[in-house]
């Protein structure tokens, strides 16, 4: 038993002499003086001056705390446009000052405390948050450190928010949203808490955060105060402003190229035979029901927002068109009906002049009476006769091989289809695709 004691008694001296031990022990002291000392009057729930300087008044020091705060930005995923949220996961970093943990060490520039020693810190809440967590695996993910010789504390955890993020959706999916975190005090007004982001890198950001946005891209982020004024008095409030620029390719393979196609297909039906008339309804049918399904597919990932969208024109023109291609049959084929009884009507009518005897002229004779003098031509003066004029290719088109009306509507569908869809495709891109494009990245990854 004497030997065990000499051995403890040796190790521990032997230990002291060891570099960095005396810190350990140091540290382990002004914690003890500071925070577990049942003498000291620190008091974690009542809040510091914030300052080292001597109140003017000691019964009612005056003054709030200010809390200096920045963020490291870790990830930002499940980007929701249908509940109009998204999960930021981050660390939070507050500094202020607490005059009563102030000490002074030889060797120490910081100490630490654990997540169990009770001190005073800011009742920091986030305005717009639906469900978060602090990370607590293997141990929590919590950092407070005390400085030397200033009484600054800086309070560091890890959290994994799911915020609210209110969208405007009138460019979707050419669209740049701003989605926000709001944080303030909960309980303390201005008069004992005023928030001040820090004046060098306020906001970092982790190196690959884009990878973590599949379907978006953090184009900027920025600063800036949401002070509110509500019943109980004025809260300082900071906020950070992520603009989110949504990733076009995704919807330009899977929506915008696939629906053209669509649109381009029923234009098939101008060129069949107006008597083909299974292909040319299952044509029309078969593209303005795909048409349709795809239009469903793409409101089931939206929320019913009470007004239009950019996809919602697009997807609406499409249909426009696919449907017109389908009444341009039917329209053909109550032209055709229409030549059809017009040729019987002069069939019919040919057949009576034949049968009451009346004149019948042959193509290429002219009727002439049977007294009058037979005139011949002569060679010479024949030849000295004026030419006639050269058929153009369209009068021969439209005259000769266009000469049923149902024909001709086919033809001039041929044409108009492309050269609209041409047209609404040239302002569509204008009004939706310039302001996106102008949107550039000022985020370093």
């Amino acid at each position: 038993m004497m030997f065990s004691l000499l051995v403890l008694t040796y190790s521990i001296a032997g230990a002291a002499e060891i570099p960095g031990y005396e810190k350990l022990l140091d540290e382990q002291r002004i914690i003890k003086e500071l925070v577990e000392n049942p003498e000291s009057n620190y008091d974690w729930r009542v809040r510091p001056r914030g300052s080292l300087q001597p109140p003017p008044d000691e019964e009612d020091p005056t003054g709030p705390v200010l809390v200096t705060v920045n963020m490291y930005l870790r990830s930002i995923s499940k980007v929701d446009d249908v509940n109009m949220e998204y999960s930021l996961h981050f660390t939070f970093r507050e500094e202020w000052v607490d005059e009563r943990l102030f000490f002074v060490s030889d060797r120490l520039s910081h100490i630490v405390l654990s997540p169990g020693q009770k001190i005073w810190m800011p009742d920091t809440f986030f305005q717009n948050e639906k469900e978060g967590k602090k990370h607590d695996i293997d141990t929590p993910n919590v950092l407070i450190r005390v400085f030397n010789g200033t009484g600054r504390i800086l309070y560091s955890t890890r959290l994994t928010l799911t915020l609210s993020c209110p969208m405007r959706l009138s460019n979707y999916p050419l669209d740049v949203q701003e989605c926000k975190i709001d944080f303030a005090s909960y309980a303390y007004t201005t008069d004992d808490i005023e928030y001040t982001w820090k004046d060098e890198s306020p906001i970092q950001i982790k190196q690959g955060l884009s990878l973590s946005l599949p379907s978006f891209l953090l184009s900027s982020v920025t600063t800036g105060n949401c002070t509110s004024v509500t019943n109980t008095g004025v809260y300082s409030c900071m906020s950070t402003i992520l603009e989110l620029k949504r990733e076009f390719s995704y919807y330009l393979l899977q929506l915008y190229i696939p629906s053209f196609m669509l649109v381009a297909v029923s234009w098939v039906s101008f060129w069949l035979d107006k008597d083909s008339v299974p292909a040319r309804v299952t044509l029309g049918v078969t593209t303005l029901l795909t048409m349709t399904t795809q239009a469903s597919g793409v409101n089931a990932n939206l929320p019913p927002v009470s007004y239009t969208k950019a996809i919602d024109i697009w997807i609406g023109v499409c249909l426009a068109f696919i449907f017109g291609a389908l009444l341009e049959f039917a329209l053909v084929n109550w032209a055709a009906r229409k030549d059809l009884c017009q040729n019987r009507g002069r069939r019919s009518s040919n057949f009576f002049h034949r049968l009451t005897g009346a004149d019948y002229e042959l193509p290429g004779y002219s009727s002439v009476p049977p007294d009058s003098p037979i005139i011949f031509a002569n060679p010479q003066h024949t030849s000295s006769a004026p030419r006639q004029p050269k058929v153009s290719w369209w009068h021969d088109t439209w005259h000769r091989k266009y000469r049923e009306n149902s024909r001709r509507i086919d033809l001039i569908s041929r044409a108009l289809f492309p050269v609209f869809f041409i047209i609404f495709n040239l302002v569509y891109w204008w009004l939706y695709l310039r302001p996106y494009m102008s949107v550039k990245s000022r985020v370093q990854d």
